[in-house]
């Protein structure tokens, strides 16, 4: 298998608008650290996937597709397009349901992807994968919780290998990239771009994604809202990386299999989870979730005057890449639910590591028992959702890592 990455800068233009904070009220004013579009290809003689990272916001479904038709031309057979979930980009048209890219960003993402892509292709050069997790303590917990217990957070990491060198990493933090507050208008990666510094070296690229985060931010382990906060809990997670070991799978590289991929239907909010105003307040002192969880509720309160009654429907997909399987979900998972995809996959699927915003935005998928809290307020679909979209990744991912044995037995 051959493996490539490209980056390229994401142009900004001033004044436009921000994504991110409900209560947001300024645009773009200037550029803390400089938006990145990150691409990992994997090749060989009979296909190419191509994983897009984006420092924005989400990546909706249209722009998602104006991607992967533009990667064809440089031989990029399937791709995804995954958003660091950065509240620190231009706003991208993330709405609960999910929403329309505005075409300026969508243009400008466009073409960066499709860059990256083509110098991703052309570094390509045969490695191997290797998977580690590590548990970082100190860096986030449950961000709706008061006083909530601390936690070891675990960030996955996928280490790329040309002989006994690793060249490249690719890490997956479930946290909210959320230290910059709502009052800042200056442009920025946040914490994924604290990591990704923290890790990079000058014989190793990084790139840092965002996986199921929906519960998950540094409200509680923050000691500031600026650069240098960021900068600390970047290296806090660099610190404790763990070094990979051999591959995964000592055995011959699978080929590079089209990912498995599988739409789901999810049911809109019923009218008794939209009266929203019947609810009750939960009693906090902490006056950042107070202020979100009204938020929450004007959220709600608009879905219910919408009065939605089809389903949202989305895609799940899984891709195993050299024993590797990784799982992409179009939301924001709460991190107990990615925990159970997998759990419920140790013994079928091997080592898997899972994506959120991914292929598209629908918005938070709580837990069926989550108690009320911004996330179920804000959440456009109904109860147990986030355990129905558990279930398809668990499927996509066990056939994903069937049709690599499958593929490894053929070319035997």
């Amino acid at each position: 298998m051959r493996v490539g990455h490209g980056t390229a800068r994401l142009v900004v233009v001033p004044g436009e608008p921000m994504g991110g904070y409900v209560d947001r009220s300024q645009g773009v004013q200037d550029v803390l650290d400089p938006l990145e579009v990150h691409v990992v290809t994997f090749a060989d003689d009979g296909h190419r996937f191509a994983l897009v990272v984006a420092d924005l916001i989400c990546v909706n479904a249209d722009v998602v597709e104006r991607i992967r038709t533009a990667v064809r031309d440089v031989g990029v057979a399937s791709c995804w397009v995954a958003a660091t979930h950065t509240h620190a980009s231009p706003e991208a048209g993330c709405a609960p349901g999910g929403g329309v890219t505005p075409p300026h960003v969508g243009d400008r993402l466009v073409a960066a992807s499709l860059a990256a892509t083509g110098r991703a292709v052309a570094t390509e050069r045969e490695a191997r994968l290797t998977a580690t997790r590590t548990l970082v303590s100190g860096l986030a917990s449950r961000r709706n919780v008061v006083d909530p217990p601390p936690m070891d957070i675990p960030v996955d990491t996928i280490a790329v290998t040309v002989g006994a060198d690793v060249v490249g990493l690719i890490v997956v933090s479930p946290v909210h990239p959320t230290i910059l507050p709502a009052a800042n208008n200056h442009v920025s990666a946040d914490l994924t771009g604290g990591i990704r510094r923290a890790l990079s070296a000058p014989d190793r690229w990084v790139v840092v994604a965002t996986g199921a985060a929906g519960d998950i931010s540094t409200r509680h382990t923050r000691q500031g809202h600026g650069p240098p906060e960021v900068d600390r809990l970047g290296a806090r997670v660099a610190d404790r990386f763990v070094p990979p070991g051999p591959p995964v799978d000592d055995g011959p590289v699978a080929p590079v299999r089209p990912p498995v991929s599988r739409g789901v239907r999810l049911r809109p909010k019923l009218p008794a989870e939209l009266d929203a105003s019947a609810r009750p307040i939960p009693q906090v002192r902490d006056g950042r979730i107070r202020q979100v969880l009204h938020q929450g509720l004007r959220i709600a309160r608009e879905q219910a005057a919408r009065q939605r009654s089809e389903p949202y429907e989305i895609e799940v997909a899984a891709v195993d890449l050299d024993g590797v399987t990784i799982v992409a979900v179009p939301g924001e998972l709460f991190l107990e639910l990615g925990e159970a995809i997998r759990a419920r996959t140790a013994d079928r699927a091997g080592v898997v590591v899972v994506l959120g915003y991914t292929n598209g935005y629908l918005g938070y998928l709580p837990a069926r028992d989550t108690p009320p809290c911004y996330e179920t307020f804000a959440s456009p679909v109904s109860a147990g959702s986030g355990e129905t979209v558990v279930e398809t990744a668990v499927e996509v991912a066990v056939e994903a890592a069937r049709d690599r044995d499958r593929s490894r037995r053929n070319s035997a």
